[in-house]
């Protein structure tokens, strides 16, 4: 298994050598990532495996964990500067999602209520809601900056604070759903999903694939709109109150 990641990791070595080779100034950064992906990988690997001989306590403690290192790369993606309301907010809207996406997938029956199900679907809500929160919250708190005196006349014309901050939402949402838009538009034409790629490669049929990786692809974007939405929301207040100050 090791000989062919070592061999595998070539792959890595050819991005490199097309990095150098156009002077592209960015192999310090693939290359620490990649790295990083591979620790990261295996470590987790060992981890889920003990879990997996656990009880689902465990599981969900692991899955906390997930939620609130998310809730830190969202912070660190949209200021440089400490602030526990963009952490707050985070966790509180990639929590509710995971928490929701749980019961639709157990409820239906999709999945079982056990480990092995569990951790790497609501892995994939995890992150994919860590981009979508990172991307709105970003765009939305750059817009407010921007547009500050617009936001000050809508509250100066009789608008609620959430009337205000309503087209700042909509836009920051939209544009952190896009690359779901556009892999789900090109799904099946292009390219195959990840997850409906190892069900083939582990043997499942080809149709009962279809339909989990269709399922999979509605939870990521219920939770991409979900958590995007919900933290834009829990942090606008918090802007206006500050500005005003």
């Amino acid at each position: 298994m090791f000989e062919a990641l070592l061999f595998s990791f070539s792959f890595v070595l050819l991005s490199l050598l097309i990095i150098f080779k156009e002077k592209l100034g960015f192999s310090k950064e693939i290359f620490i990532a990649e790295i990083l992906a591979l620790l990261q990988l295996v470590i987790l690997g060992y981890i889920i495996g003990i879990i997996f001989s656990l009880n689902l306590t465990y599981t969900f403690l692991l899955i906390t964990v997930m939620i609130i290192i998310a809730s830190f790369m969202v912070e660190g993606n949209v200021t440089k500067s400490k602030d526990k309301k963009i952490i707050l907010s985070s966790f509180f809207a990639i929590f509710i999602s995971t928490a929701v996406s749980t019961m639709i997938l157990v409820f239906s029956g999709t999945i079982i209520f056990e480990s092995q199900y569990l951790i790497p679907l609501l892995g994939m809500v995890i992150g994919n809601s860590t981009n979508a929160v990172s991307i709105a919250l970003e765009r939305f708190l750059n817009d407010l900056k921007a547009e500050k005196d617009v936001l000050w006349g809508y509250l100066a014309l009789g608008a609620t604070e959430r009337q205000s901050v309503s087209p700042y939402i909509k836009k920051s949402v939209k544009a952190s759903i896009t690359p779901h838009l556009n892999s789900t538009r090109a799904v099946g034409l292009i390219f195959i999903p990840g997850a409906m790629v190892g069900l083939l490669i582990a043997g499942i049929d080809p149709i009962e694939a279809a339909k989990i990786q269709v399922t999979i692809m509605w939870m990521i974007m219920f939770s991409s709109i979900f958590s995007s939405t919900l933290s834009c929301c829990l942090l606008y207040r918090n802007f206006i109150h500050k500005t005003s100050n």
